[in-house]
């Protein structure tokens, strides 16, 4: 390799042992001294081969290292990506057989520059940084690679083996980042065993789904998450059927999805956001400290509520739209809601206005505690909204939970018997 000190295409493959910290804490020096040059010489052996050339690979931060594919002459970003990939995918096959120590992998193209520096050549490029961002995220994913979309786009030979992971934001990373990786079975937590052609077929029906979760603004693709959850769902039991076990990547966009229901205003440009943070926050502080007086005013609702948070599994996401109607007066009640966002109006039988209810509210849950048993009040959509539905079934077979429905029911039935929207909806506010 020419290293002359221009700027040039390359493939950088950042590499990390998984737990390496807690696997050597016990040893000598001497002992790490070994089990890092047979680590590091393992990786060598499956990387350097001829058919991966050009590239240099050097050790970094112990268990770290750094391999830089350089293109052969004439040869295009097809290439590089390829053989990249190749190389990675030897080194997650040696994985799955034991003979390497588990290891996150992260895959970019990108550009550096080399400079003389004593007497070794220095490498240097924002690229580096971005590659090691890849590579701390497989631990978030539950992958052992993670590329980016150039490297997705250019290689050859595994678009069946192709998944998409998530579109990302980073504090760290100027740019939002689409990233992936592949699923072949024996690889990646798939079983060697499993049927190869059912495994792309997830692959397929994952990659659908994640198509509108991101978007696609140059197809005119608007995030939706309402689909995104319910394929997803779909994609999620297919490879537990197929695998025995859960695919972990779709799970992280699930939980996503169930924390943040509504894609945020600049979601589409950004993706998800992944925040770095050397310390707490002072939401996170006060939230502990939240966690603490709810201790001590109710032990039973504080295991309930932080410590056992098992319920929340039962509260299923529910989108509506403005003019649909939530609850109906005098039906039976099939759920108590919880208002994640937008807003919602109460009416009597006479259609009159009995309260508007922003996000943060819960309502529905006064028909499981009066005399009647039926709804009071038809609850409607007045914008787009997004619910959080637990219903009568699930409900029953949480007694705390009943039992802070029944507090939330009874407190809000003294307010209404104190100031009522109207006297003859004494029972009525909340359905």
């Amino acid at each position: 390799m020419i290293k002359n000190g221009l700027e040039r295409e390359v493939v950088i493959l950042m590499t990390d042992m998984v737990r390496y910290s807690r696997k050597s804490s016990g040893m000598t020096p001497e002992e790490i001294r070994d089990f890092l040059t047979d680590y590091h010489g393992t990786i060598h052996d499956i990387v350097c081969r001829e058919e991966s050339q050009p590239l240099d690979i050097e050790p970094s931060a112990g268990d770290g290292c750094l391999v830089v594919f350089d293109k052969r002459p004439g040869e295009g970003p097809i290439g590089i990506c390829t053989r990249a990939l190749q190389a990675a995918l030897r080194m997650a096959e040696a994985i799955a057989d034991g003979s390497l120590a588990p290891t996150r992998m992260g895959i970019l193209l990108g550009r550096i520059t080399e400079a003389q520096l004593g007497a070794r050549m220095a490498k240097f490029g924002a690229s580096f940084a971005v590659a090691n961002r890849l590579e701390e995220l497989c631990g978030h994913f539950g992958t052992h690679l993670l590329m980016d979309r150039e490297v997705a786009r250019y290689q050859k030979g595994f678009e069946e083996y192709l998944v998409t992971i998530a579109k990302i934001s980073l504090t760290s990373v100027l740019h939002p980042m689409n990233i992936f990786t592949l699923y072949k079975p024996g690889i990646q937590n798939c079983p060697q065993e499993v049927d190869e052609a059912e495994l792309r077929k997830f692959n397929r029906m994952k990659n659908a789904a994640m198509e509108f979760f991101s978007g696609n603004l140059l197809l005119g693709v608007e995030p939706d998450f309402p689909r995104v959850r319910e394929e997803l769902l779909v994609a999620q039991n297919f490879f537990k059927e197929l695998t025995g076990r859960e695919d972990v990547g779709t799970e992280r966009i699930l939980e996503y999805i169930r924390e943040t229901p509504f894609p945020a205003e600049d979601f589409d440009q950004r993706g998800m956001k992944l925040m770095e943070k050397s310390r707490d926050s002072l939401g996170e502080r006060l939230f502990h400290l939240s966690k603490e007086l709810l201790r001590a005013l109710d032990a039973s609702f504080y295991h309930a509520l932080v410590v056992d948070t098992k319920w929340e599994r039962y509260f299923k996401l529910q989108w509506s739209k403005k003019g649909d109607i939530i609850i109906k007066i005098d039906s039976i009640p099939d759920g108590i809601y919880y208002l994640d966002s937008g807003t919602t109006e109460a009416f009597n039988s006479q259609h009159e206005l009995l309260a508007t209810m922003e996000a943060g509210t819960i309502f529905g849950e006064m028909a499981y505690f009066g005399k009647e048993k039926k709804r009071t009040a038809t609850v409607v959509a007045k914008t787009d909204v997004v619910l959080r539905r637990i219903s009568t079934e699930d409900f029953t077979k949480l007694p705390v939970i009943i039992k802070i429905f029944e507090r939330i029911a009874t407190a809000r039935r003294l307010k209404i018997a104190e100031n009522p929207v109207h006297p003859q909806d004494k029972a009525a506010l909340s359905a």
